[in-house]
């Protein structure tokens, strides 16, 4: 292989050299450097990074000490309504039994646990002031026309697409954070889909 070398008839003094060395750093730092909007690029893709991670956690099941909730979910609200109603899955997968003893929300004066259940040939409803239990290895479902919630004199009247954020207290397990989604106002499940024209609790 060839070799080149450059020669100078008088070597250069270190201070003809300065400048030649800072143009070579200046090159290299350039060409490593991330072109306009790259940087911002990088910055987004990091936002939108975490923004997903959010949103994959928000839509998760909530889970603590062996309790776990998910499909939560209530109705948007008719013109003057002051209930609503609040449906949930609720499984117990720890090794004792344990019992939903209340329930409060921010968007409601107060929130009750109901059951609704047949009596002499009547549909009767029901405050269970007791709580609802839930057995070691047991799967509730609360929905329409059975086990429900019941948020009675809202703040602001629940519209489609909301979400309202609830405490559930458990007998042993403590607090646990559930966010419920807003549904249609004849909804039947959390599923968009699913929709009748009679609104029950």
């Amino acid at each position: 292989m060839p070799r080149f070398c450059l020669s100078f008839p008088n070597p250069p003094s270190r201070l003809t050299l300065l400048p030649l060395v800072a143009a070579l750093v200046m090159t290299v730092l350039v060409a490593c450097s991330p072109g306009p909007g790259e940087g911002a690029s990088l910055a987004d893709e990091a936002v939108q990074a975490e923004t997903d991670a959010s949103t994959v956690d928000a839509q998760a099941p909530a889970v603590v000490e062996g309790i776990v909730v998910s499909d939560a979910w209530t109705r948007a609200m008719a013109p003057g309504a002051k209930v609503a109603g609040g449906f949930m899955t609720l499984r117990n997968e720890g090794g004792g039994d344990d019992r939903l003893v209340s329930v409060a929300s921010p968007a409601a004066e107060r929130v009750e646990i109901h059951e609704m259940r047949m009596a002499d040939g009547v549909m009767q409803m029901r405050h269970l002031a007791d709580g609802l239990p839930l057995p070691a290895g047991s799967e509730v479902v609360l929905r329409p026309g059975d086990y429900h919630l019941m948020f009675f004199d809202p703040a602001e009247p629940f519209v489609e697409g909301g979400e309202i954020p609830v405490t559930l207290n458990f007998e042993h397990t403590g607090e646990l954070e559930v966010v419920f989604k807003v549904m249609g106002l004849g909804a039947t499940s959390s599923m968009p889909e699913d929709t009748e024209h009679e609104d029950r609790h």
